[in-house]
């Protein structure tokens, strides 16, 4: 687990709370966590763009919910507090960040 200084942890928490993320989230904190419904192709861009986060000193965290349980973010960012969201398939094989498409 990459340690992070106490600012560092204010600072997530917040864009957590922000995001009305339930903090009993932190359990998974840079684990790649699997949807049942993902395909392979979808999990696999999920594995390297996670990699690629990791490699940065990134925290980040997958398949997490708000707690109203109405949004789900493939990947959450949360050094940069943006929410990564990955399609696949075959009209579509795309990395987002927010709205900006990343790499198609």
């Amino acid at each position: 687990m990459m340690k992070l200084s106490r600012k560092e942890w204010i600072r997530i928490n917040d864009a957590l709370r922000g995001r009305e993320i339930d903090s009993s989230q932190f359990k998974h904190l840079n684990c790649i966590r699997i949807h049942p419904t993902e395909s392979d192709e979808h999990f696999f861009k999920k594995v390297e763009k996670c990699r690629e986060l990791f490699k940065l000193g990134h925290p980040f965290l997958t398949e997490c919910w708000t707690k109203d349980h109405k949004q789900r973010f493939d990947i959450l960012d949360l050094e940069m507090n943006e929410d990564i969201e990955i399609e696949t398939g075959k009209s579509k094989n795309k990395i987002y960040k927010g709205d900006v498409v990343l790499d198609a």
